[in-house]
């Protein structure tokens, strides 16, 4: 039994990880973006001194190391996208595509779907049994 909650546990932690991962993703982004009109600005006025090579070479790898990360993250949000539509039950899939991917409150999805909060807290914790990472 426990070990049962404690997939039950991973399963949520996995798929409320996407509202933080779109979160970090906008932030590296904006990070990368900024940083990048930085490189181009400091190189085009250290251009005239000799010995640049290195600080090129050094903010380089830092926007490659973003440009990773964003691709790493960008992978879980798919794949937990993906994971959630491969879902048999499409009003369990729903419940899961609106309570953790579009992040809507339970009251919310209890409207949208016209059933009532006990009834989306049962479909939700079928849905996570179901769910397969």
């Amino acid at each position: 039994m426990n070990g049962n909650i404690e997939k039950i546990d991973q399963k949520k932690a996995f798929l409320q990880s996407y509202q933080a991962l779109i979160v970090s993703i906008k932030t590296l982004g904006n990070l990368l973006v900024r940083l990048e009109e930085e490189q181009n600005q400091l190189f085009s006025i250290l251009s005239r001194f000799s010995g640049i090579g290195q600080v090129e070479v050094e903010m380089s790898d830092i926007c490659s190391c973003l440009r990773e990360q964003l691709r790493e993250k960008n992978q879980i949000c798919k794949r937990i996208v993906k994971d959630v539509s491969l879902m048999d039950s499409e009003i369990e899939k729903d419940i899961l595509l609106l309570k953790y991917i579009s992040g809507y409150t339970w009251e919310e999805i209890s409207e949208m779907t016209n059933y009532s909060l006990r009834q989306v807290y049962n479909i939700h914790n079928h849905a996570l049994k179901h769910f397969s990472m």
